[in-house]
């Protein structure tokens, strides 16, 4: 069973945290992150700092969390993705790979998690994304960013594609207006953190 029990390597660095299996749709991945912001604190197991998390069908994607980060066991799968949090932040990184065929670009990409979000618009809650801008990490080139609220909850979307233009990352970050800047930063650093298996650091 793909679970972090039997990951061997999948989560390393200042300790290994071993997390049961929860199988994560779109629709719930979505409704699970607006459903964390209210927990003062929510149940999970607490990651130290430095630790990588490998993740996807191969965990062939990793990201590095600081210090003061959460990882959420219900929400959180090895073969699909990761739901973080660190007080009232919290991030969630859903590995895609496009296996029906390769997408025409990085903004098709994002019209395809803009056409997710529309799932939990039609089911009453208010969703809104907004126009995206590129940008770049240090290991991922040609992403693209954008406004996002989902119910109460504001933040930032992103988009980070792999190296060959099979396969992605999509990036919630949410919280509420008042959420600490501290923590709205070590998100941004999760973010900045992420890597696909092949596509190296940049310079």
């Amino acid at each position: 069973m793909d679970d972090f029990k039997t990951a061997g390597n999948a989560v390393h660095g200042a300790r290994r945290v071993w997390v049961p299996l929860a199988v994560v749709g779109v629709l719930f991945a979505l409704t699970a992150v607006e459903g964390l912001l209210g927990r003062a604190l929510p149940d999970g197991e607490a990651l130290a700092a430095g630790t990588v998390i490998e993740f996807g069908s191969e965990e062939q994607v990793s990201a590095q969390v600081g210090e003061g980060w959460t990882l959420d066991e219900t929400a959180s799968d090895l073969g699909s993705g990761l739901t973080l949090t660190r007080g009232q932040v919290t991030v969630r990184l859903s590995s895609v790979v496009f296996s029906a065929g390769r997408p025409d670009g990085v903004r098709e990409m994002w019209d395809g998690m803009r056409r997710a979000l529309e799932v939990e618009e039609y089911a009453g809650t208010d969703v809104w994304l907004g126009e995206p801008t590129g940008f770049d990490t240090r290991s991922v080139s040609g992403g693209l960013y954008g406004s996002l609220q989902i119910g109460t909850a504001i933040g930032t979307a992103f988009v980070l594609p792999g190296p060959d233009g099979d396969e992605a990352v999509e990036a919630k970050v949410l919280g509420p207006f008042d959420a600490d800047q501290a923590d709205w930063d070590a998100a941004t650093s999760i973010i900045d953190s992420v890597a696909f298996e092949d596509g190296g650091e940049r310079a």
